[in-house]
């Protein structure tokens, strides 16, 4: 495997933390069949969804990526459940205790034409320059 496949999540310094969001975060977290409607705002535009747990966005994405398998590779979708519990870590906390990432499920990109959804999304926290709780 090259280096770049293993690179370190930056950490993200104290200063420039929204503490609020990652009180949702965390609460999320905490009751993991827990969902938060919220609407997110990127450099890349404007998302809505429902904020979750890294292990029921995981679950979600398992369906997504099962669901997409049009080639029928059964053997490497038998093993799919499998690599997703082995490289994930739970909550994905870095070692400052914040979290890197954030996961939405049922998914719309507001800044696009037409409507444009995904049943999943991940992204950095870091890259949220700012949320409201609900849904537009």
């Amino acid at each position: 495997m090259t280096e770049h496949q293993h690179q370190a999540v930056e950490e993200v310094p104290l200063t420039t933390v929204d503490m609020h969001l990652e009180v949702l975060l965390r609460m999320v977290e905490a009751q993991p069949g827990a969902r938060m409607a919220i609407c997110l705002t990127t450099r890349g535009g404007v998302i809505t969804g429902h904020l979750v747990a890294a292990q029921a966005w995981a679950e979600r994405w398992e369906d997504t990526v099962r669901q997409a398998d049009e080639q029928g590779q059964a053997e490497v979708m038998a093993q799919l459940p499998q690599m997703i519990q082995s490289t994930q870590r739970h909550g994905e906390v870095s070692e400052n205790g914040l979290h890197p990432f954030l996961h939405l499920v049922d998914v719309t990109f507001m800044s696009v034409p037409g409507s444009l959804t995904s049943p999943v999304w991940r992204g950095r926290v870091s890259d949220v320059c700012g949320w409201s709780l609900g849904t537009v």
